[in-house]
């Protein structure tokens, strides 16, 4: 009987679909911010250029060192000291939520993911008067 148990749970064990854990929304979070486990909770991201109008502004090495902390528990900060929340509801989209600090409220922003992987993050948002404006990033692992 024991055998018939073990075998039966090593059965359902091995049906159990784990690709819904990790989809593709989840592949990019855990990309921006890491996973949320041991050592993995927060991922450094620096900017590396900018490109505003399909034009690429030139950085300085001060520029350079603008940097985001994304969190994997849903919530950011920059070198700026802006912070607030952060989520990805659907494939390529970032939404981002600053911090009012004066009345508490969040102003939220829409980006369009344009690349993401271990090394690099890059996205794209639409500004004031349709300027486009498109920020890439390089992480730093510590």
């Amino acid at each position: 009987m024991k055998k018939y148990i073990l075998f039966l749970s090593v059965i359902v064990l091995l049906s159990c679909n784990k690709s819904d854990f990790l989809n593709d929304i989840n592949f990019q979070k855990y990309l921006l911010s890491g996973s949320g486990n041991y050592h993995n909770t927060e991922h450094t991201w620096y900017l590396d250029s900018l490109v505003i109008n399909n034009i690429p502004l030139k950085l300085t090495a001060k520029d350079k060192l603008y940097n985001k902390v994304f969190y994997a528990n849903g919530s950011f900060k920059d070198s700026d000291g802006y912070n607030g929340k952060w989520d990805i509801t659907s494939l390529n989209e970032l939404t981002v939520s600053l911090k009012n600090n004066n009345n508490n409220s969040y102003i939220e922003t829409k980006s369009q993911i344009i690349d993401i992987n271990s090394f690099k993050f890059s996205y794209s948002v639409i500004g004031v008067n349709n300027t486009k404006y498109e920020y890439y990033f390089k992480i730093l692992y510590e």
